[in-house]
């Protein structure tokens, strides 16, 4: 049967294993589920009812209608695209909210949408090559045995018609501001673009920032109940060799009185 110091030992090496994973995933918690590495953290220090302590772990993204995702953009939530939507009609109905005078004086949020556009096109360019490849029974199975040698054939495909539907929505829309806007609003639509791209940019610097921080103190918390855990160890095996000691000095005075030695 296993010795109490074994069990103690083997639960110290399982608070060190899940303290060394979780200063693993902060480092860089993109490539990391965090949920996952404070999960296993209280499940080596023992505690219970850990869904009652943590949050819900967050959900992924649902599909939304083009005017849901235009409502989110201006509360400056991030957009997510989704394979199967309708691109061209997502594409039409961001590009008409963006016209609005509600969206040309936020240039985060034109910059936000305009963003979203950009991987509409790319998801519909590669949604349209995929299926004009599949259509071609050797690429499909090139694909099947080479996958690396069909992505390289697909790659360039994508991209060129990536350039194509950018193309022709700048086209579109230079033709749409050129029949509603005279030179100067023009002019003043460039310094909006400008101005968007460098105020996402810096939105997008302090929001990581912000996280980082975050991340941060939650890690120092960690740390301290991983210390805390640790040194209420360390007291017991000191309070049990104490007590095992207290122990063999009565066993011994009994012994030698026992034996009339004084």
């Amino acid at each position: 049967m296993p010795t109490a110091d074994a069990n103690i030992m083997s639960m110290s090496q399982r608070v060190t294993l899940a303290q060394t994973q979780l200063q693993i995933a902060l480092s860089n918690p993109q490539m990391h589920n965090l949920f996952e590495a404070y999960r296993r953290v209280y499940e080596a220090l023992g505690t219970k009812q850990i869904d009652t302590l943590m949050k819900p772990e967050p959900q992924p993204p649902a599909p939304q209608d083009p005017a849901k995702e235009n409502a989110e953009a201006l509360k400056m939530q991030l957009l997510t695209v989704f394979p199967q939507q309708d691109h061209d009609a997502h594409i039409a109905a961001h590009s008409a909210f963006m016209m609005s005078r509600m969206v040309q004086i936020n240039p985060q949020v034109y910059a936000l949408l305009q963003s979203h556009i950009s991987e509409h096109v790319s998801m519909k360019a590669t949604n349209e090559v995929m299926a004009q490849l599949m259509a071609d029974p050797q690429m499909m199975q090139m694909m099947q045995q080479n996958p690396q040698a069909f992505q390289a054939q697909a790659d360039p495909l994508i991209a060129q018609r990536v350039a194509q539907l950018t193309t022709e929505l700048q086209q579109a829309e230079s033709a749409q501001q050129g029949a509603q806007q005279d030179p100067l609003v023009r002019l003043k639509q460039q310094e909006i673009d400008l101005r968007a791209l460098d105020l996402q940019r810096k939105a997008e610097e302090a929001k990581m920032k912000e996280q980082g921080n975050m991340d941060r103190q939650e890690a120092e918390l960690a740390l301290k109940m991983l210390q805390l855990e640790e040194n209420s160890d360390q007291a017991d095996e000191r309070m049990d060799v104490a007590r095992e000691k207290l122990e063999l000095a009565k066993a011994q005075a009994i012994n030698k009185s026992l034996r009339g030695e004084k």
